[in-house]
């Protein structure tokens, strides 16, 4: 089976299950001062891409643990098909953190030219599944020759005409990719509960001889609704279900309200967790030879109405409902805002009230990219009005004209090759400056001076 060609390389102590966790930046020191309270990390391969520090942070941490590349923007679910380039960053990357496994979503996050900055789920049909077959194999072709594990998402709405149930759905990836699963226990919980189901009993018709790994997180129900937070301890329904899963690594997500103690303590009760095996069951691959057309005029349909480009609402969007819809955007708007605070140095040190500047400056009704460093540049541009984060966000804001270009109204976004050397005036009259040499991944220096 795929997964013993990577077990070995993320294995816990004997007799245990190995454990891993999400590595972010206000853990390193807890994690680097007891490395043996995980035997794995995982980092969101994206953060390595335009942010020179991550990348050098991630390659120091693959000499003290095994590191698992986590994509979040392939979108291989995506009936426009897939960026290559993307794939080939993660195949690079993979290569230079001598990654054992590379891991990514089963979910579209482009489509019609709108770029939702959400893993959007997929309808659960054959055509989707054909087309996540098709976009696996090309990006394979771009990746190191290790095991790519597949992840279930959390939907935040449901297409209105699915073929089949969540499990089998993900039966049928499962054979048309050839791919192991990704399993996030958290995801699957949250959406067995949200639609009236019982997680046991869904997660039974789950192929979970094809599980490769497994992610859990925590949540909290809001107005009816259990949002996956990755801010919340991990609860004791979805570890119930972990302790239904194969002998396979388990990681925690945690991007926010970070307690290492508390994490320490799950951590070792996930370790203790009884090992199910699983058998394996006969799958047959079926014709997939569907013509994406139609799903990509669905998919883009629906970006439009998530990302607010949309004047009015479309059929599709009247069949999914309207509260459906206005939850979706909420959950986009906090997706947004977590993908772009990283970019923020100084700003993300403001407190909640940084949220309340983005509310405002990442609105629906605003241009729909929602691209991270266009969302920062728009949180900072907004900051500069509010006297308490002006400074912070000037620096912020500075920081970014020098790491990307397109930023202020340019026709392309991207990371800034050229050299760059820019100023601005703080409130009380210091002027900064920033500097940044030639390439992409060239460091940027900030000075003070009057």
């Amino acid at each position: 089976m795929l997964r013993q060609k990577y077990a070995s390389r993320v294995a816990g102590p004997p007799g245990k299950r190995s454990v891993g966790l999400g590595f972010r930046a206000e853990l390193a020191t807890d994690l680097v001062t007891a490395p043996s309270t995980v035997d794995f990390v995982e980092i969101v391969a994206e953060s390595c891409y335009t942010q020179r520090t991550s990348r050098r942070e991630a390659c120091a941490v693959a000499e003290i643990w095994p590191v698992v590349p986590h994509g979040v923007k392939l979108s291989l679910g995506s009936a426009e098909g897939v960026d290559l380039d993307r794939a080939r960053r993660l195949g690079a990357l993979a290569r230079e953190l001598r990654a054992g496994v590379i891991t990514e979503h089963v979910a579209f996050t482009r489509a019609g030219g709108v770029d939702v900055g959400h893993l959007t789920q997929l309808p659960r049909t054959r055509e989707a599944i054909g087309v996540v077959a098709r976009n696996v194999a090309k990006v394979r072709r771009l990746l190191p020759d290790v095991p790519l594990l597949l992840e279930n998402v959390a939907w935040s709405v449901l297409w209105p005409d699915d073929e089949m149930d969540e499990a089998t759905f993900y039966q049928e990836i499962v054979a048309a990719t050839d791919c192991d699963l990704l399993l996030d226990v958290a995801n699957l919980y949250a959406n067995a509960v949200n639609e009236g189901l019982d997680p046991h009993a869904v997660i039974a018709d789950y192929p979970l001889d094809r599980v490769g790994m497994v992610h859990v997180a925590g949540g909290v129900w809001e107005d009816g609704f259990y949002f996956d937070t990755h801010a919340h301890p991990v609860p004791r329904e979805v570890l119930e279900l972990v302790a239904k899963c194969p002998d396979v690594p388990v990681m925690i997500e945690r991007d926010a309200d970070f307690d290492f103690d508390g994490l320490a303590r799950e951590l070792a009760q996930i370790r203790a967790l009884p090992r199910s095996p699983s058998e394996p069951r006969a799958r047959s691959r079926k014709d997939l030879d569907a013509n994406p057309t139609e799903l990509a005029t669905a998919q883009a349909d629906l970006a439009a109405q998530l990302a607010g480009v949309a004047t009015e609402p479309s059929e599709l969007a009247t069949r999914i409902g309207p509260a459906a819809i206005h939850r979706a955007r909420t959950i986009l708007h906090r997706k947004r805002f977590d993908d772009a605070l990283p970019l923020l140095g100084n700003l993300s040190q403001a407190g909640p009230h940084v949220r309340c500047i983005a509310a405002d400056a990442l609105s629906p009704t605003r241009p729909p990219t929602s691209a991270a460093p266009a969302d920062a540049w728009r949180i900072a541009e907004a900051a500069l009005a509010d006297a308490n984060l002006a400074d912070a966000a000037a620096v912020d804001r500075l920081v970014l004209q020098a790491r990307f270009t397109g930023l202020d109204g340019g026709k392309a976004l991207r990371p800034r090759s050229a050299p760059f050397y820019g100023s601005a005036v703080l409130g009380d009259g210091r002027k900064i400056s920033a500097r940044k040499g030639i390439g992409s991944r060239a460091a940027v220096s900030i000075h003070e001076g009057r």
